[in-house]
């Protein structure tokens, strides 16, 4: 399931796009993705793997991940309870 909104701070010229993504047990990302912008990421429930580049990370309800741009990343939920996690990106930034 994912839900998706945005934030405006209109004086800060700052629009920041919010998803929260659920995985079931056994369930992942079904392409490494790379993105152009930086974003992080809040694991509000359950556990999983993140790839970052060629690196592996456990993670659990709690940690947080910030992502530089153009960096692989992957992800795979772990347990025998859904995972759920916030992600935020800056939409509007220049890449470069």
């Amino acid at each position: 399931m994912l839900k998706s909104f945005y934030l405006v701070l209109l004086q800060l010229g700052i629009i920041s796009r919010m998803q929260i993504m659920d995985f079931q047990p056994g369930e992942f990302l079904n392409v490494k993705e790379v993105h152009y912008n930086q974003h992080g990421l809040l694991l509000l429930e359950g556990q999983g793997i993140y790839r970052l580049g060629d690196s592996w990370y456990p993670v659990q309800a709690g940690d947080a991940i910030w992502m530089s741009p153009f960096v692989p990343q992957w992800y795979a939920a772990l347990g025998k309870t859904r995972t759920r996690y916030l992600l935020y990106k800056d939409v509007n930034r220049n890449p470069l």
